[in-house]
């Protein structure tokens, strides 16, 4: 079984080499999804080198700021991936690297007041729901830059990118990865014209993030592959 730091090497070599032959000169960012996984795990994969970490529920990025006193608070670059929950983002938010999932003007109007109250400019993605997956959270296209306009102009948001999931494997009705990820890689094109501060596009996981790439990927979120080695 190979190790968390033999595991990061090869992805890292990965992203290099799948960038090379899509005829990249940049590789994409690589953010290590630690949810579920234990403290030491954790340890281990800043050791490796990795240095941004996605968390998905506000409680457990608050136990890991607690659990890792002895990393540098500037050393680390905290991502949040999940779901935006009013009240949850009422009582947890503190000023982290980014938010990449922000999903409506409604919760914009919210980090915006509390980003203000802390001081401290705050970096978020606008989700995208590509799939366009009713049971999925994020802007449809076709609101798109409406509402990236909208966010964009309110005070202590700093909007930078946009975050797009690959569809759910196996579904035969539905758009095929390459088909959601070719779209989201125009939408970003087009919109980065209109709001040249858009920089990010946080797409691709550890089953898709070759493809990902492939399409215009500036950033991908691994968890799986990281911590237990690719092709399982």
């Amino acid at each position: 079984m190979s190790t968390i730091a033999e595991n990061v090497a090869a992805i890292l070599e990965d992203l290099r080499s799948v960038s090379r032959s899509s005829g990249r000169s940049d590789v994409p960012r690589l953010v290590g999804v630690t949810k579920m996984r234990s403290l030491d795990e954790v340890r281990s994969l800043i050791a490796a080198g990795v240095d941004h970490l996605a968390e998905n529920r506000w409680e457990s990025w608050h136990e890991r700021l607690a659990s890792l006193p002895q990393e540098p608070s500037d050393s680390l670059f905290w991502h949040f991936i999940g779901p935006i929950q009013g009240r949850a983002l009422k009582k947890y938010y503190r000023p982290l690297y980014c938010l990449e999932t922000l999903d409506s003007y409604s919760h914009g109007r919210t980090l915006s007041r509390l980003a203000v109250e802390a001081g401290d400019p705050q970096k978020v993605l606008l989700e995208v729901n590509v799939c366009r997956d009713p049971g999925r959270t994020g802007v449809l296209p076709e609101s798109l830059l409406a509402e990236a306009e909208r966010l964009a102009a309110l005070p202590g948001l700093q909007l930078e990118g946009l975050m797009v999931m690959g569809p759910i494997p196996g579904n035969p009705q539905g758009p095929t990865t390459s088909e959601v990820f070719q779209e989201a890689g125009f939408l970003f094109g087009e919109l980065k014209r209109r709001i040249p501060s858009m920089e990010t596009l946080s797409m691709g996981m550890s089953e898709d993030y070759r493809e990902a790439i492939r399409w215009g990927s500036t950033e991908v979120r691994i968890g799986r592959s990281l911590f237990e080695g690719q092709g399982r």
